[in-house]
């Protein structure tokens, strides 16, 4: 008030000398420049689910501030988590201590915690509260595809309160992850906003994945999500995929089978030869973009060799190509699906139960999704931070390295790839995501 009162003399006075001069009196007018609102800077934390091939707090630790993170999200979950849920109160506070005795922050834990009734619910919110940790992963409910929606979720409320409730008397906040998969509540996000807008976002509110968010809310169409959840995105999981067509054709020449054999979930495969997909003259799931002249790549041999293992698929670990040499863990431009010498992971659409298929008319939808290292897939990075920036996010973010590593994408106890390659992979995660964020200034 001081000020103010100070520069209103001030202007005043201005008009008078001005007066004085000869000039017009001109009303005193104040200009204050808005204040700058400084934008909170987010930190970044390594997610122990990926390093739980290391088994120590120290170890932890010395992977972590070697890739640059600033904190860790530490998975109180059964082994291989790096704390068992049923000795929390005993294992949790020293295994935090040796993280922050490395100067790094543990504000997030990751725990089986669905609802307040839980085992270890409580145990799990009291000795994290008591070590200053504030945020917990939490979920996830699934619809019953023959009951109705809407009154699914109403039945949710009641749980949702209590464990609000329980958040509230820990001084805790919830963060229910969402996913893109089909029966999964949340996963359109206004399904579950529903729901959590009957209560305070400080103790139950969205940990939002971004990868998942993006292909389930594609060409960007899940920016109006974000920002209805508003308050409610209380922590952010960063993680990246890429479409694929996941369609194993013949080729080489026109069918000449009849219409039943199209159909069949045998087509495809020699008499004599299951599970060996793709055989037949120029046959090979590896055919199609990415293969070479002759589809099938080296091995295959296009029938002559069809009884032989893996030859209709291209040969041995042709990867995803399969017109050729493997490609490091599936490559690129390809059919197949990667697995050596095999169509697909589950060995081929026979296993998986599916028939040829261009589309998904009638026939199950050849289209999947698969992770990739961040700046290799859909996500718009940029749109994701001016987002966060414009709802005044300020949580909780890690990144999800969840593409092929050496087995510590998928929570391994040991790793099939040199240290250095699985720590560098998602340090290079971390740069592509503060380069991403830069315009923003979040990071």
């Amino acid at each position: 008030m001081q000020t103010s009162a100070a520069a209103l003399a001030a202007g005043v006075l201005r008009g008078r000398v001005n007066a004085q001069a000869g000039q017009a009196d001109a009303p005193a007018v104040m200009t204050q420049a808005a204040p700058m609102q400084a934008v909170k800077k987010l930190k970044v934390d390594a997610y122990s689910r990926h390093l739980q091939w290391l088994r120590t707090a120290d170890e932890v630790a010395e992977a972590t501030i070697e890739m640059a993170f600033t904190g860790v999200d530490v998975t109180v979950r059964p082994y291989p988590g790096h704390v068992d849920p049923a000795k929390v109160a005993t294992d949790l506070p020293p295994f935090v201590k040796t993280l922050r005795k490395h100067g790094l922050e543990v504000s997030m834990i990751t725990c089986p915690i669905l609802d307040a009734d839980s085992a270890n619910a409580e145990q799990i919110l009291g000795t994290a509260s008591s070590l200053g940790i504030t945020h917990y992963w939490w979920g996830t409910f699934r619809y019953d595809a023959t009951q109705p929606v809407m009154k699914q979720l109403d039945a949710l409320k009641p749980r949702v309160e209590k464990l609000a409730a329980l958040n509230a008397k820990y001084k805790m906040k919830a963060l229910y992850h969402t996913y893109s998969m089909a029966g999964t509540v949340g996963c359109n996000v206004w399904d579950f906003l529903y729901v959590l807008r009957n209560f305070d976002p400080n103790y139950v509110a969205f940990h939002w994945d971004v990868g998942h968010s993006t292909v389930t809310g594609g060409n960007g169409t899940w920016v109006e999500s974000m920002r209805a959840a508003g308050p409610y995105v209380g922590g952010v999981s960063v993680k990246e995929y890429i479409y694929e067509l996941n369609l194993e054709t013949p080729g080489g020449g026109p069918f000449t089978g009849t219409p039943a054999q199209l159909n069949s979930r045998s087509f495809g495969r020699p008499p004599g030869a299951p599970g060996a997909p793709g055989a037949g003259p120029g046959a090979g799931p590896g055919g199609g973009p990415g293969a070479g002249p002759a589809a099938g790549g080296p091995g295959a041999q296009a029938g002559q060799q069809a009884a032989a293992p893996n030859a209709a698929a291209g040969g041995a670990n042709t990867g995803r190509g399969g017109g050729g040499p493997a490609a490091p863990q599936g490559g690129p431009g390809g059919m197949g699906a990667g697995a050596p010498g095999g169509g697909s992971p589950a060995g081929g659409f026979a296993a998986r139960g599916a028939a040829p298929s261009r589309g998904g008319g009638g026939q199950p939808l050849p289209w999947r999704e698969r992770a990739v290292p961040l700046g290799e897939g859909i996500n718009n990075l940029p749109l994701v931070a001016s987002t966060l920036k414009e709802i005044e996010f300020s949580g909780p973010v890690e990144i999800q390295s969840e593409y092929p590593n050496g087995g510590a994408e998928n929570a391994q106890d040991k790793i099939t790839l040199p240290r250095a390659m699985v720590l560098g992979a998602m340090k290079r995660d971390l740069l592509t995501l503060k380069a991403g964020f830069a315009a923003s200034g979040l990071l």
